[in-house]
């Protein structure tokens, strides 16, 4: 696949994923359609965003764990 057809899959499934958020998350806490298109431009950073905000929590978690007396 070309890079132009990978970046525009990631785009629409971002995309998506934005509006299955909507859809499931509580009302007020909406994804608007501006920064869902934005967030969907640049989809390689906002997933590896994710990534590392998911990560960083895990993390955050075994620390405690480990450090509670």
């Amino acid at each position: 696949m070309s890079m132009i057809t990978i970046y525009i899959i990631g785009f629409f499934v971002t995309f998506i994923l934005c509006a299955i958020y909507n859809h499931q998350c509580k009302a007020g806490d909406e994804i608007g359609m501006p920064p869902a298109v934005f967030a969907s431009a640049i989809w390689p950073v906002t997933i590896s965003a994710s990534l590392l905000v998911t990560v960083y929590n895990i993390l955050e978690t075994v620390f405690n764990t480990i450090s509670k007396k």
